[in-house]
């Protein structure tokens, strides 16, 4: 009896303690959140006295101006424009590349894709003034297609090397199954194994969306228009040279996290299933 109750015992304290780092870690990664929101709906001449304070009356004036007069809303639609196309190229590229990767055996297949994988070793910044000029001679400055193009390049190495680990561990019963049936390659890549890869689409559309969403660089590297500007480089217009109202800062902060939170927790249990699933195939 004196074993069991040690056990039980000791086995509390554990569950305690993970449970009190969770909630720790919780708050930690809210507060952030939390008090961003609550920025947004507080007047700007209180949170400047106190910004920590509990507010007493909330308002929706900071997100209208933000929508309004910071220009969120044409920021925002320039950030769709951009996001789906790119989410959508890469996704299909990168399937198609990580099947014949990962399933078809064709001369030179795995050195192709060993060279693929450089690409990952490159940084950006390395690139930008061929890929300016580049841009430049196709005429696609201060366009959209300028934020979306580089991507499809940018985004593959990463992208095929996640479907291929996928693809890789589907089994080759499969393919010889439904080539017996009369299935060519794309009619089963398309109908056999592209809905058997459901978690893996899920992870990389929420990975390459949030990278999109996010993206700084290459917009204010190609972007000049007010016009054509995405939401994080629309955010820099909300600092002054000596001054910053930063309850408008927090209202166009508080815009700019909300689509990503949607797409989040729209493929939460796709996206879980795929990193977990992702971890253990080779």
């Amino acid at each position: 009896m004196k074993k069991i109750y040690k056990g039980s015992g000791a086995g509390l304290v554990k569950k305690i303690v993970t449970y009190g780092v969770l909630i720790v870690t919780l708050l930690i990664s809210i507060l952030p959140l939390y008090w961003m929101w609550q920025a947004a709906l507080v007047p700007s001449e209180k949170l400047n006295i106190d910004p920590f304070a509990v507010p007493d009356r909330l308002t929706l004036d900071n997100i209208i101006n933000a929508w309004t007069v910071g220009k969120m809303s044409t920021y925002l639609l320039n950030s769709i424009l951009v996001a789906v196309p790119r989410v959508l190229g890469v996704l299909a590229l990168s399937s198609l590349a990580g099947y014949a990767f990962g399933k078809l055996k064709f001369r030179w297949r795995d050195k192709i894709f060993s060279f693929m994988l450089f690409g990952m070793m490159i940084p950006v910044q390395a690139m930008v003034i061929p890929l300016y000029y580049n841009l430049q001679n196709l005429g696609l400055i201060n366009t959209r297609w300028a934020m979306v193009i580089p991507y499809f390049g940018l985004s593959m190495p990463f992208a095929v090397f996640m479907m291929r680990a996928f693809f890789k561990d589907l089994p080759d019963a499969l393919i010889e199954s439904a080539t017996i049936d009369g299935c060519n390659e794309f009619t089963t890549f398309a109908y056999i194994m592209a809905p058997l890869i459901k978690p893996a689409l899920s992870a990389l559309l929420v990975f390459e969306f949030m990278w999109s969403w996010n993206d700084m660089f290459i917009p204010m590297l190609v972007v000049y228009k007010d016009t054509a500007r995405t939401l994080p480089l629309g955010l820099m217009f909300f600092f002054g040279k000596y001054t910053a109202d930063h309850s408008l800062i927090a209202a166009g902060v508080t815009i700019c996290t909300l689509p990503i939170v949607v797409v989040y927790t729209l493929f939460q249990k796709s996206f879980i299933s795929g990193i977990t699933a992702g971890a253990v195939k080779g």
